[in-house]
């Protein structure tokens, strides 16, 4: 499978950046306690971060203020800040939610058997439109960061992933994607990366990963 980031994207959005981790032969399971453990230690560092002047928060505020919306990983992170806690989902998402939330960089984990083809990073038209993980159908405004597969968009900025392939208790191989619609370092996304995949070695004794940068 080949990642590719489309020119228009490239002309609109000059310092989009974007990382990818393929995890394979990872059967996922409910829970885990010790990532139970981790999400109490997290939720203590992430109860300490000023989200004032925080730079990779501002870029995506930029972002989603253009269509009048908010950064929903800022919003659950001030819902952490309050008293609240992670969700328990299953491990191979709340091990992407830790880490997603701990490091403000947007990302989306995907079942990587049910993506058709190559994918493709691009500018939405307007108009297009898919099923959202609540299962609802969710028509894309004009020049939203989208992601492609061959049977349709897979994933948004605004909007989050699709419906089709979400991680299930079924999954055995993810992809990891972090969006970035503005400049972050790659050693960031790098590092975001790899704390994903510290935190599946707290559960697993062995996983494969590759990690991609692309631009």
């Amino acid at each position: 499978m080949k990642i590719r980031v489309d020119p228009g994207l490239k002309a609109k959005y000059p310092d989009a950046v974007f990382g990818s981790m393929i995890v394979a032969n990872v059967p996922n399971r409910e829970r885990s306690e010790v990532l139970e453990e981790l999400k109490r230690k997290v939720e203590g560092e992430i109860r300490e971060i000023n989200l004032e002047d925080d730079d990779i928060l501002q870029g995506y505020r930029a972002y989603f203020k253009r269509w009048g919306k908010t950064y929903p990983v800022e919003f659950q992170i001030k819902t952490i800040q309050k008293g609240g806690r992670f969700p328990q989902i299953s491990v191979l998402v709340d091990s992407m939610f830790i880490a997603e939330l701990k490091n403000r960089i947007l990302t989306s984990g995907h079942d990587l058997d049910a993506i058709q083809g190559d994918l493709t990073f691009d500018v939405s038209k307007g108009g297009e439109r898919y099923i959202m993980l609540n299962g609802r159908e969710q028509e894309l405004k004009r020049d939203d960061i989208i992601l492609k597969d061959e049977d349709g968009v897979l994933a948004s900025v605004l909007y989050g992933p699709a419906r089709r392939t979400s991680i299930t208790l079924d999954t055995r191989n993810v992809l990891y994607l972090a969006w970035c619609p503005h400049r972050v370092d790659e050693g960031l996304i790098t590092s975001h990366l790899n704390e994903i995949l510290s935190n599946l070695h707290l559960v697993f004794n062995s996983v494969a990963a590759e990690i991609k940068i692309h631009h």
